[in-house]
């Protein structure tokens, strides 16, 4: 996961530990970026050229290059975010160095990072050179460690020129040559930073300055960046200009996006601080209008967009890289801004924005979310079953496409069984509509942006069953659907193929038959338009075109015969226009328009929830109190009561690099409207046949399974190893099994907490994983990482209320290398030296581990908080210290029913020790209790989940037991990459796949599953 170039200049913690910790993860960060822009640099700047005797010229090189040793593709949604930052910054540059020419011009990079800038200017024959002067300004480590790459390039040092100097007179100044000058300065100095530009000779008479700061006064405290601000409106004697790229909080700190913006920054223990201060483009405007700066431009980056991105740019982009996350890509834009402040007389401005008002509806609205893991979906498609339930289908789940349902209803009682033995492939961005009672069709989707389907299915309710019917002309996604009278639906827009140019369809299911509609006005393709119908009519609004502007009329659309008509409406609010809004009838002439993405600014929470009037021509707020339960309202389905229950299912996005965000479902109503429970119902397992991929024979596997089909849970065996030998032969049979009671150190009655915060440090930080559930799941991300005091948190973990820990949150700590998480396994002797000694394995076991440990990390839980159900590629132990923990075990054959995605080694189930977890038909379960000085032996492959029963320590040791070979390579802190072949294996799968796409979907499956039963009867 990549992030923001970090460069707090001027920002200190109190302490020297924290400091250093600080610094450290600043660091980390601005490696990462620059790793992020080198991707952008590869993939969209595609030209290059490098020297040589023939072609001494470095113009149109890729610079990055020099800074970055191993270039990594990043997903599209980080390169489009990381390529418009790029493309600011370097429209500021560009327009600064050919405004007034006969001026001289220094730009200076305030918190440079690696970024190459200067050398990208500097290698084009269009630079005047000897006008032209750069200088890169950082912390001292971060500009030595530049200067050193600078160095070791005979290309970097050909572009700044020949005459350089390592060893400038100023100290702080480390690299000096006749255009290019790198410092290492801290800004809460200013009289010293001015002294080294002084000593570079760049604040003369008349001539213009430049000071860009991208991401990087954000990390200052407030007070001291305000200071660089007012700073440097005076230190120039020519004209100034000041370019600031950094982050804002226009919809408040309480919009999703910012939350996980946020919470991402904290958890790196680099917090961003402006963003409280000047949250919106007018409070920056101001905050350098009061500063010294006589004219301010400021804008979001969705606005630099729309107003400084060619349309002929866009298109070259689409060329470049699949990219369907325009939803995502506009709120990371909208979050920054690019603010260009000057000394000289310009009118000020920043972005233009609705002053038109709606009325609010009387009365007050609440919002209700409940909590399931089950839909943490997005990009599915739901249709009401009845007037509180409705079904859910399909959709993008943290880890691959899905082709299961679910039932969201707040009825008490409800199952939901599907009986189908066949049913719609995986995909996202479909559309179901009811069709007549009872009957629903679902259309199109997609699985990756390349691999569209045409595909159609009508879902039975009453008989819960899947039926294929008649496919549409061509494939089409991201495409909106209204049922006009039974039986009868219009299609429009949505992603289509390139075999089919038609922007409106009308299924018959009479005759299952598909007829291309006319109209007389050719609206071209809108990609997630607002769309529904009235009884009488319907509503089209916004939606994006193929290189994401937003479109910005309303029509009321009806239908005779198979002909559209259209009519333009104007109702005077900006707020309206937007794509992937969700649009549902309200009374036969209103409708309510749901979330989605302006085009101009980000849309307030108080105008995501609006009625339109269409009699009227007006508009009201259904304006919410309680904000921090707000859903992100894109890639959610909609569904409203007959009490006016406004039903948000699904949805929520990948912020940036910042990490996802996942809606609960959440319910919006009238306070006096009693709140429901709304809770989803899983659709019932399909019952496989089972492969076996266990080294174990099965019938030493102690597990019965009862008459009725339901599991019982059988024990685990008890072993005494005395030698060696033993330990072998447990290995060799690859089945689990406890050793009780051994002796392993003074650890199980030394490691009390007053012990361990002894030895550990109170004070010393830990990351530690924290929640409000008692089932921890990794899919569903229900947790968050937080940096905590190592006392404090065994405070916590054992309920001590001495330092006010009155918190109910649960706690969990798996250790990571103190050394470098980030590239380092956990080892206990190296992280915790303080307490190793108190530890011992038996020395038969260490013996049989020999040179192949892999990583020793110690587990620190709080009563009651289950760990999601996993296994590890390497065999291990679990070694019980202090407290009681439950185990449960299931076989590696298991794996097919226990819901582990495609790639994945984490369960979605949310809790495998609850009733429902516990009743799952066809697998086979072991489970225990550990006690202190208990010893589990978990082969490679069997998944496993914990429980501790009170306070709990244990220690993990791993080692990997196959040939080294057969493990992937690269860096795998956590051990839990799959095996080599089986990565390759899914590569070599998406290929057959890919080469069956120009097939229709019928003959696709067809051989697929031919090709899947062959790989079945191979082993």
């Amino acid at each position: 996961m990549t992030t923001d170039k970090k460069v707090p200049i001027g920002y200190r913690n109190g302490t020297q530990t924290a400091k250093l910790n600080s610094d450290r993860a600043i660091q980390e960060t601005n490696s990462s970026s620059i790793v992020s822009k080198r991707s952008v640099e590869r993939l969209y700047y595609p030209t290059t050229c490098h020297s040589s005797e023939n072609n001494p010229s470095l113009e149109n090189a890729h610079f990055f290059r020099y800074f970055v040793q191993k270039p990594q593709r990043r997903a599209p949604l980080i390169n489009r975010g990381y390529w418009i930052r790029m493309e600011a910054v370097h429209t500021v540059v560009k327009q600064f160095l050919q405004s007034n020419p006969e001026s001289r011009k220094v730009v200076v990079n305030l918190g440079c990072g690696y970024d190459p800038l200067p050398f990208q200017y500097l290698a084009k024959a269009s630079t005047n050179r000897s006008k032209t002067i750069f200088v890169d300004a950082d912390y001292p480590d971060l500009i030595n460690i530049k200067v050193n790459k600078i160095s070791a390039s005979a290309d970097l040092l050909r572009v700044i020129g020949e005459r350089y100097n390592l060893n400038p007179s100023h100290s702080a100044v480390k690299l000096a040559s006749a255009s290019y000058y790198c410092v290492g300065c801290d800004l809460s100095n200013l009289a010293d930073f001015e002294r080294a530009l002084k000593a570079c000779g760049v604040l003369c008479e008349g001539w213009d300055l430049l000071f860009i700061a991208e991401v990087s006064l954000t990390y200052m405290n407030t007070e001291a960046a305000d200071k660089v601000v007012q700073w440097a409106s005076g230190v120039s004697r020519g004209q100034a200009q000041f370019a600031l790229l950094e982050q804002i909080l226009p919809a408040g700190a309480d919009h999703p996006f910012a939350r996980t913006m946020l919470r991402h920054f904290n958890r790196l223990n680099t917090p961003i601080k402006s963003v409280y201060t000047y949250p919106t483009v007018e409070d920056q405007i101001n905050r350098f209008s009061s500063r010294g700066w006589n004219s301010v431009f400021c804008t979001d980056l969705q606005t630099f967009w729309y107003n400084h991105v060619s349309t002929e740019e866009k298109r070259r982009m689409e060329d470049v890289e699949h990219f369907d996350e325009w939803e995502e890509f506009f709120l990371f834009c909208q979050h920054y801004i690019l603010l260009v402040a000057s000394t000289s007389n310009m009118t000020k401005k920043g972005q233009n924005g609705s002053l038109v008002r709606s009325s609010t509806i009387d009365g007050a609205w609440n919002i209700d979310t409940f909590d399931s893991l089950s839909l943490r979906r997005r990009w599915g498609a739901a249709a009401s079953t009845s007037d509180r339930s409705i079904v859910y289908f399909g959709g993008l789940s943290p880890t691959t496409r899905l082709a299961t349902s679910v039932l969201v209803t707040s009825k008490d009682g409800t199952s939901f069984n599907i009986k189908s033995t066949t049913y719609p492939s995986p995909r996202m961005c479909h559309a179901i509509v009811e069709l007549a009672p009872e009957r629903f069709l679902m259309t199109g989707g997609r699985g990756s942006p390349a691999t569209p389907l045409s595909d159609c299915w009508i879902f039975n309710s009453r008989s819960n069953e899947w039926e294929h019917t008649t496919a549409m002309p061509g494939s089409r996604y991201r495409h909106a659907m209204a049922t006009i009278s039974p039986g009868r639906v219009v299609v429009f827009g949505g992603h289509v193929d390139n075999g089919s140019s038609a922007e409106w369809l009308l299924f018959d299911s009479e005759s299952c038959t598909w007829t291309t509609l006319e109209c007389e006005v050719k609206l071209g393709l809108h990609i997630s338009p607002g769309f529904c119908w009235l009884g009488k009519y319907g509503i089209l609004s916004g939606g994006f075109n193929r290189i994401g502007d937003i479109y910005e009329d309303i029509y009321k659309w009806s239908i005779q015969g198979n002909r559209i008509t259209l009519k333009l409406i104007q109702i005077g609010n900006d707020n309206l226009v937007r794509a992937a809004a969700q649009m549902a009838p309200w009374t036969e002439d209103s409708v309510l328009l749901v979330g989605g993405i302006k085009p101009r600014g980000i849309l307030q929470m108080n105008d995501s929830f609006k009625v339109i009037n269409l009699t009227e021509m007006s508009t009201i707020n259904i304006e919410i109190d309680n904000k921090e339960k707000f859903p992100m309202l894109i890639g959610c389905s909609l569904h409203v009561t007959k009490d006016r229950e406004i039903v948000v299912a699904g949805g929520g996005g990948v912020c940036f690099s910042f990490g996802a965000y996942w809606n609960e479902i959440a319910v919006v109503r009238p306070l006096a409207v009693p709140k429901r429970q709304w809770t989803v119902v899983d659709e019932a397992q399909t019952i496989r046949s089972e492969v076996s991929t266990s080294r174990c024979e099965e019938k030493k596997v102690n597990a019965t399974i009862t008459k009725s089909g339901s599991v019982a849970i059988g024990e685990i065996g008890v072993r005494e190893p005395r030698s060696i030998e033993d330990w072998k032969e447990i290995h060799k049979t690859s089945v689990p099994v406890i050793i009780k009671s051994i002796n392993i150190g003074s650890c199980t009655s030394t490691w009390t907490p007053d012990y361990l915060k002894d030895k550990v440090g109170f004070d010393r930080q830990v990351t530690v994983h924290v929640s409000k559930s008692n089932v921890m799941n990794f899919q569903a991300k229900n947790f968050r990482y937080e940096l905590l005091p190592f006392g404090n948190f065994i405070d916590r973990v054992y309920g001590i209320k001495d330092h006010g820990n009155d918190s109910d949150e649960l706690l969990y700590l798996r250790s990571l290398s103190a050394a470098n998480p980030k590239s380092r396994a956990a080892n206990l002797v190296e992280d915790f030296p303080e307490i190793a000694s108190d530890f011992q394995l038996p020395p038969e076991l260490k013996s049989l581990i020999g040179d192949k440990a892999f990583c020793s990390p110690l587990r620190i839980s709080s009563p009651n908080v289950g760990m999601w159900l996993h296994y590890d590629v390497t065999a291990n132990v679990l070694v019980q210290v202090r407290g009681t923990k439950r185990v449960r075990l299931y076989r590696p054959s298991d794996v097919s029913e226990l819901s582990f995605p495609a790639g994945a080694s984490s369960s979605l189930i949310p809790n495998i020790f609850d009733k429902k977890g516990s009743s799952i038909a066809n697998v086979h379960p072991l489970e225990t209790v550990m006690s202190p000085g208990d010893i589990i032996f978990i082969p490679a492959m069997w998944l496993h989940a914990t429980l501790p029963l009170e306070p709990s320590i244990s220690i993990n040791v791993f080692w990997k037991d196959l040939e080294s070979s057969l493990y992937s390579q690269g860096r795998d802190v956590y051990g839990n990459r799959d095996l080599k072949a089986y990565e390759e294996g899914r590569v070599l799968i998406k290929r057959i796949s890919k080469s069956f796409e120009a097939m229709p979907a019928d003959i696709r499956k067809f051989y697929l599953a031919r090709l899947s039963a062959e790989l079945r009867v191979m082993d």
